[in-house]
């Protein structure tokens, strides 16, 4: 990295559960990190599900050796189960279950995880704050400058650096200010736990996820799923969540999910309350960004950028920002490694380095169409209905096509063909989505539909030339015009990794 007399740190990530995975690897590259942390550090609210596959990125860029991340797993499983209830629905729209094994089916010892990486990042030279709560950023032509407050004892502290990275999350106060106070379109209120033990032996075999389950219809203006994923020993975690549109007068409490939760688990995973023993809570809001195109959400100010559940740029269907953290982390360390190699630190620099999907932007229809509006009555199965129409022709197809759909690796080609499948099985179903979207978002999803053709169209002409072509020309346009070479390999990402294809780049060295 360049020497950076202005500043204490080169980066400093405000927030340290994502932001700790992104930070050790910056460290490692030789950067001045600073990881401030609200929590004691390596504390989270929710468990991390993954694949071997998508795990290998972390291993790939050197974070990581194979028996490390063996020694993170806290269970394997053999197989994941998706279905939903159909005791209601009309018979060609019952579904069989969709067996998924290779997705989420490696369940992280999430706290393990995170204390790993901060080893990693102390060992690579870089400082954790925990107990430090953000207070502002203050951004000057030479420096980000953090305000904070070290909670224990109340006093203020601050720091300089290069750049500021918020990875804050779903409530991130950055995120919303960049985006005029509408971070996310929509959340998946989620509430859970982690179990220890106390269930009868039968009631559910470790080797096996429950990725996706309903086991009953809309109640209370909403469709509940549960996601059953065991972890080590005997050890169950349990979500319970429901697509949710964003409304003043439906706020989606977390509290009265956690009555749902308390009331339906004893008929969900025969059970007797009372036996179990609790190990800890597992909540949040899952955001969704409905993206029309990839520019229409900013996660950048000069020296500012956003990551994770902060930039909101994960699938609004089955991901949140780790899975979406993950996939792309070559991406997102490759361009921010550029831009700091080269000052390139402007808002509008910055902004191109981003998870941003074309193939995923249009999967928001289905988040929306899996949401009641807030007041509305739909027949009780519909969303069940809806849900058994897709995941069926899913269970139908080779595995590979629901590993794909299910990672945001689909093309286009297959987009299209399973869209139209759905159509023939259920002619209904676009009338179900427009009734419970509106002719207004339908509009938009079109803006997402041509936007995705589009790329898909760049990406088919010239996705099997252009990244090679950019490496060979690196050489000479990176010294000469930094910035061209900046663009031209975010360009380079948005035709592969952008379209679901990750370009494969040692970053290790």
């Amino acid at each position: 990295p360049l020497p950076t007399p202005h500043s204490d740190y080169d980066l400093i990530y405000i927030g340290g559960a994502l932001g700790v995975i992104h930070a050790a690897v910056m460290a490692q590259r030789g950067y001045r990190v600073l990881l401030v942390e609200r929590l004691p550090f390596g504390r989270m609210n929710r468990e991390w599900n993954i694949s071997r596959a998508e795990f290998q990125s972390l291993i790939d860029l050197g974070l990581f050796n194979r028996a490390e991340f063996e020694n993170i797993i806290a269970r394997e499983y053999v197989d994941g189960f998706n279905k939903f209830f159909d005791s209601n629905n009309p018979p060609h729209l019952k579904a069989a279950i969709l067996h998924t094994p290779t997705v989420l089916n490696i369940a992280i010892d999430s706290e393990k995880l995170l204390q790993t990486c901060g080893d990693k990042l102390k060992q690579a030279g870089g400082e954790i704050w925990d107990e430090t709560e953000f207070i502002r950023a203050d951004i000057t032509s030479e420096a980000a400058i953090a305000s904070l407050q070290h909670l224990p004892t109340k006093s203020p502290r601050q720091a300089r650096g290069r750049v500021l990275v918020d990875a804050m999350g779903t409530a991130s106060p950055i995120a919303w200010q960049l985006n005029g106070t509408s971070a996310f379109n929509s959340v998946c209120p989620t509430v859970g736990a982690a179990i220890a033990k106390g269930f009868e032996p039968g009631v559910w075999d470790s080797q096996y996820g429950d990725v996706l389950n309903s086991h009953g219809d809309i109640s209370r203006g909403r469709q509940l799923i549960w996601e059953l994923f065991p972890g080590a020993g005997d050890e169950l975690t349990f979500y319970l969540f429901h697509y949710h549109q964003v409304n003043p007068e439906n706020p989606g409490s977390l509290l009265e999910m956690y009555e749902d939760f308390f009331t339906i688990l004893p008929e969900y995973r025969r059970c007797d309350m009372e036996k179990l023993v609790w190990k800890k809570a597992t909540f949040g809001y899952i955001p969704g960004h409905f993206s029309i195109g990839s520019r229409d959400r900013t996660v950048a100010f000069d020296r500012l950028v956003a990551i994770g559940d902060a930039a909101s740029l994960q699938s609004p269907l089955i991901f949140t920002g780790f899975g979406s953290l993950v996939r792309n982390l070559y991406r997102l360390t490759d361009l921010l490694d550029t831009a700091l190699r080269h000052n390139l630190l402007s808002a509008e620099d910055l902004n191109q380095i981003r998870a941003y999907q074309s193939n995923i932007s249009v999967t928001w229809l289905f988040s929306k169409g899996m949401m009641v509006p807030t007041g509305a009555y739909l027949p009780p199965e519909r969303i069940n209905s809806m849900l058994n129409t897709f995941f069926g022709l899913l269970a139908d197809e080779p595995a590979e096509v629901a590993d794909d759909f299910i990672k945001d690796r689909f093309s286009w080609l297959t987009f299209n063909r399973l869209a139209l499948k759905a159509a023939k099985r259920n002619p209904i179903l676009l009338l179900w989505i427009w009734e419970m979207a509106g002719g207004k978002e339908m509009l938009r999803w079109l803006g997402s539909y041509f936007s995705f053709t589009l790329q898909a169209l760049v990406s088919w002409l010239i996705g099997g030339w252009f990244p090679n072509f950019v490496r060979q020309i690196q050489p000479w346009v990176e010294k000469r015009y930094p910035k061209l070479w900046l663009q031209l390999l975010a360009q380079s990402y948005a035709v592969t990794a952008g379209m679901g294809n990750p370009e494969k780049v040692d970053l290790s060295k």
